[in-house]
């Protein structure tokens, strides 16, 4: 009984995270959401970043997400009946996009549709933890989500590219917003198959020590030295929109030569899951954070040789592998440092810092390329490594010894 649940539960992860990788805004309608802003609305990247920044607002409220998720059940469940409705909100948003070239209200149906994966990945995310710990394979389901993620992340990077290669702006961010409808419906169809979630009551006691377990939580050092390295790792303003203007302005890459390189990008991803099970994942934590440190600085060091697609390729390439190893590892190292009873809050709060940081890069990565530096991408590349190479301060500062966080 125990192995089928475990099962559906894996393939409930399966469905969401290809869903996840097709349907974020990081996914199929990504580029052509760029490309709608670039041509469509003669953006230039200061502009489409700062309209792109208010797109991960939903993504920075996930410890909301989580905290709500805990603390109050939804017609008698904490995670079944939230996934059912954050799919549908995605869903209903995605077709609502369909309907408009109005740039405010294409904005607003896909801060929508973020706000129902957002909320949808950190729970899963923190359901990884909470069954990861009972079933003795912490690492295990996050190894699942991370490779279906990208699998379905590396086919709508090309599909999207090819989508602004065939169509006008406006046609291709259409077609991107009705494919992405598709699989989070599917979602909402299988959920209530593949979640078996016992019916729950509000519980004061329960939500009593649920809060001393978080209050717990965030007294700890160890997560505020995780939240800390986890926002310089990922504060990379030289990758997203200037990454993406200078490819098709400067370096006058096609759009579906573009959606390719995503693809080399995600092949690097799936390609560092197995290398980090093989090489990495018995190695102490630290060990790990000081390879991805490295990794990370010399990956993205590297692109002060970007000049043509074939060295665009090699480079998507490496900086995939160095990307999922330090996923794998930050994961694992939240799932140790994580007191028990509040895995989706916690987890839910780390990725928040995840996607702040992203989006404070993405943002003032804008505004650098286009009014500091110029259009030139390569001040940006060493700025972005200096941030990643900064990581390095903070793992010596890391316990992750069980008996300490307990």
């Amino acid at each position: 009984m125990l192995a089928n649940s475990n099962t559906r539960l894996t393939l409930l992860f399966v469905v969401s995270y290809l869903a996840c990788g097709i349907s974020s805004h990081f996914g199929l309608i990504a580029q052509p959401i760029q490309y709608f802003m670039m041509k469509g609305q003669n953006m230039n990247a200061a502009q489409a970043s700062a309209s792109l920044a208010v797109l991960m607002l939903p993504w920075v409220l996930k410890p909301l997400y989580g905290l709500i998720s805990d603390f109050v059940p939804l017609f008698g469940y904490r995670r079944k009946s939230y996934l059912l409705i954050t799919n549908l909100i995605s869903a209903v948003a995605f077709i609502g996009i369909t309907f408009t070239s109005s740039m405010p209200v294409i904005l607003a149906a896909v801060v929508f549709s973020s706000l129902g994966m957002a909320a949808s990945t950190a729970i899963t995310a923190g359901m990884a933890i909470e069954a990861g710990r009972a079933a003795q394979k912490r690492g295990d389901y996050f190894s699942v989500q991370v490779l279906y993620y990208y699998i379905a992340l590396s086919l709508a990077s090309v599909t999207g590219g090819q989508l602004c290669q065939a169509f006008t702006p406006t046609m291709a961010l259409h077609t991107a917003a009705i494919i992405s409808a598709v699989p989070v419906i599917i979602v909402a169809i299988f959920l209530p198959v593949l979640l078996q979630e016992e019916k729950t009551s509000l519980d004061l006691q329960g939500i009593s020590a649920t809060w001393k377990a978080l209050n717990l939580a965030f007294r700890s050092r160890r997560i505020w030295f995780v939240a800390l390295f986890i926002w310089f790792w990922n504060f990379s303003p030289s990758f997203g929109v200037p990454l993406y203007f200078y490819e098709s302005n400067n370096l006058g890459f096609s759009q579906s030569t573009i959606g390719r390189l995503s693809a080399c990008t995600v092949l690097g991803q799936m390609t560092a899951v197995p290398l980090y099970w093989t090489l990495f994942r018995k190695r102490s934590a630290r060990f790990q954070l000081l390879i991805s440190v490295s990794l990370g600085t010399l990956s993205t060091l590297a692109y002060v040789l970007l000049s043509s697609p074939a060295s665009a390729a090699g480079l998507e390439f490496f900086r995939g592998v160095s990307n999922i190893i330090a996923l794998l590892s930050i994961y694992n190292l939240v799932a140790v440092v994580c007191p028990k009873g509040v895995e989706v809050s916690v987890m839910a709060c780390m990725l928040a810092v995840w996607n702040l940081a992203t989006d404070a890069s993405t943002f003032i990565g804008g505004q650098l390329f286009t009014h500091v530096f110029n259009e030139r991408f390569s001040p940006l590349v060493l700025v972005a490594a200096a941030a990643t190479a900064f990581c390095a301060l903070f793992v010596p500062l890391l316990s992750t010894n069980p008996e300490e966080v307990r």
